[in-house]
C-alpha cells in the first residue's frame, strides 16, 4: 500500500497552482522594452529640414505638437463653468438636471 493517498479536488488545485505559477514566472521572465527612449533633441535633428524653418520652429503648414481645442470642446468648457453656477444659484443636483442644462446649453 502507498503511504500518499490523494483526495478528489486535491491533484486539480495542485495542477492549477502549478500551471499559475509557470505563467507567471514566464511573465516575469519576458524582457521590458522601452518605447520611447529618444531625448527630445535628438527628435528635433532627426526632423527633415523641410519641416522646420531657420529659427527652428515649425514652417508654415505643418501641423504643431500642441493641441487646439476645437468649436465643441471650447463650448463644452463654457458650459461646465455655467453649469457650476446654475447649481450653486437655483441649488439643483443629479444627473438629470446637469444633463438638461448641458443639452439647453450646447445647443445655444
Amino acid at each position: 500500500m502507498s503511504r500518499f493517498v490523494m483526495t478528489k479536488g486535491c491533484w486539480t488545485e495542485r495542477g492549477w497552482t502549478a500551471v499559475l505559477a509557470a505563467g507567471w514566472l514566464a511573465l516575469a521572465a519576458l524582457p521590458v522594452t522601452a518605447q520611447d527612449a529618444k531625448p527630445a533633441a535628438d527628435k528635433a535633428a532627426a526632423k527633415p529640414a523641410a519641416e522646420t524653418s531657420s529659427a527652428g520652429t515649425p514652417a508654415a503648414g505643418t501641423p504643431t505638437t500642441a493641441k487646439k481645442t476645437s468649436a465643441q470642446q471650447q463650448r463644452m468648457k463654457d458650459c461646465a463653468g455655467k453649469w457650476k453656477d446654475e447649481k450653486a444659484a437655483k441649488n439643483v443636483k443629479g444627473r438629470d438636471a446637469y444633463r438638461t442644462f448641458m443639452s439647453g446649453c450646447l445647443k445655444g
